[in-house]
């Protein structure tokens, strides 16, 4: 059976007890970490819109960004492929829409006629 003392004390976290007990790491480096924790959780707490606006734009950006990297590619590939079939005149006969058609079936996989 507990005694009323073993009731009264709390249970340390487990990386407390890992790193100070287990380890040994030194006792000031737990104040020092604790009044850390503290401030952060105060900072938080005190921050919390800004925090949320922040992730949300950041996880924005990061879901844009992709596409925009894919369509600037598409669109560079289709440029310099379309200077190509103009300078090498490749049927000639063929008009600027179908010059730009050629290119992007091109650049999408397919291959120019020769």
């Amino acid at each position: 059976m507990k005694s009323n003392s073993d009731k009264n004390q709390s249970k340390l976290p487990w990386w407390v007890e890992i790193l100070f007990v287990q380890i040994g790491l030194p006792d000031s480096w737990l104040s020092k970490i604790l009044k850390n924790k503290r401030k952060f959780n105060n900072f938080v707490n005190d921050n919390k819109k800004y925090i949320a606006y922040s992730a949300i734009l950041i996880a924005g950006v990061l879901y844009i960004y992709p596409i925009v990297r894919y369509t600037s590619s598409s669109a560079s590939c289709i440029d310099k492929t379309t200077k190509y079939i103009k300078s090498n005149k490749i049927n000639r006969s063929q008009r600027a829409m179908d010059i730009n058609s050629l290119a992007v079936g091109y650049c999408h996989g397919g291959s120019l006629p020769e």
